[in-house]
């Protein structure tokens, strides 16, 4: 086998050209070493040197030179990574590296990337309005009409709106049957045109006997219970006055009375008798009768204390029933709505 011995001048261990000799700061070594080393100065390659008296060692294992490195051109660096969705930057004519004409390439995709998008949202955005408006007027055209109030606020046909004058129904003849005697006064503390009230007086020892007569039209009330109707509103004051006869203030001048219904008058009617005793005993008769929106009430009472009387409860009662029925028949003849 042939000797191996130091390489060429200008050439590496392995015969690669473009090795040059290079004096350079060396390891700490025995002075007979030679300072001479041979660096590789390609482009790429690792820096290698060996001690040209070193046959100790494998010529065809340089050992790596513990110096500074020595750079020919720009430090190279690491790509940096890219990232999705990043934006990439515009190349300007200053950028002559090779990556630039890629980058133009990338950022126009983007930017068509991106019209494409927006395109997308404006024909999205048309097309859920789109679809709004014809809900719309599909809920427009299918919606039911307003549901009718169940109130009444105005009078029906049948109600009355006036009542006839309460002192011009009962004539004079007829006062003096009821009264046991001409009257001696007559007081009228209610004429309007919903409601009328008129009082004759007897005061003739031993007779002394009141009548009363009120009647009175009722208009639409919807705080009244029912639909709000004059009607409703009359079934409500005439069972009111139902109740306060019935069940009167205590410690009152009357006991509760003693109600009868009364058939044949008018839509609904009733009798309630009362008896006082006492210093100032009297019996006292009530006929009320409703018909539609009016209520007439007719009470007749007559003093049977000492010195006054007889009066008699079923006199009274007939009395006051047929002065009610005088005034049934003048509110029947009034005018009503809708004739």
């Amino acid at each position: 086998m042939t000797e191996q011995g130091y390489p060429p001048s200008g050439s590496d261990p392995y015969g690669r050209a473009g090795w040059q000799r290079e004096r350079g700061p060396v390891r700490s070594r025995p002075a007979e070493q030679s300072d001479v080393r041979y660096y590789d100065e390609r482009p790429g390659s690792g820096r290698r040197a060996r001690d040209r008296d070193g046959y100790d060692q494998d010529p065809y294992d340089p050992q790596p030179y513990d110096g500074e490195p020595e750079y020919d051109g720009e430090p190279e660096y690491a790509a940096e990574p890219e990232y999705a969705g990043s934006v990439e930057p515009q190349a300007t004519d200053d950028d002559q590296s090779p990556a630039a004409p890629g980058r133009k390439r990338r950022s126009r995709a983007a930017a068509t990337r991106r019209r494409r998008l927006r395109r997308r949202m404006v024909v999205l955005g048309a097309v859920v309005a789109v679809a709004a408006v014809v809900a719309g007027l599909v809920l427009y055209g299918n919606r039911k009409s307003p549901a009718r109030s169940a109130f009444i606020t105005t009078f029906q046909k049948g109600e009355l709106r006036t009542v006839p004058n309460a002192c011009r129904v009962v004539g004079t003849t007829a006062l003096a049957a009821y009264l046991g005697g001409q009257r001696t006064s007559v007081i009228q503390p209610i004429n309007s045109a919903q409601q009328s009230q008129c009082t004759y007086q007897r005061d003739a020892k031993p007779v002394f006997r009141v009548l009363n007569i009120t009647m009175q039209a009722y208009q639409p009330y919807l705080d009244a219970p029912g639909n709000g109707s004059a009607t409703d509103y009359a079934v409500y004051a005439f069972a009111q006055q139902r109740g306060q006869l019935a069940r009167p203030p205590k410690h009152g001048p009357l006991p509760p009375a003693s109600i009868t219904p009364l058939p044949g008058f008018g839509n609904a009617a009733f009798t309630a008798v009362q008896a006082s005793t006492g210093s100032y005993a009297s019996n006292r008769v009530t006929v009320v009768v409703r018909y539609r929106n009016v209520v007439v009430a007719v009470y007749l009472e007559a003093m049977v204390s000492p010195g006054f009387g007889p009066a008699p409860v079923g006199q009274l009662t007939t009395a006051a029933e047929a002065a009610a029925r005088q005034l049934l028949a003048a509110v029947e003849a009034a005018p009503r709505s809708g004739h």
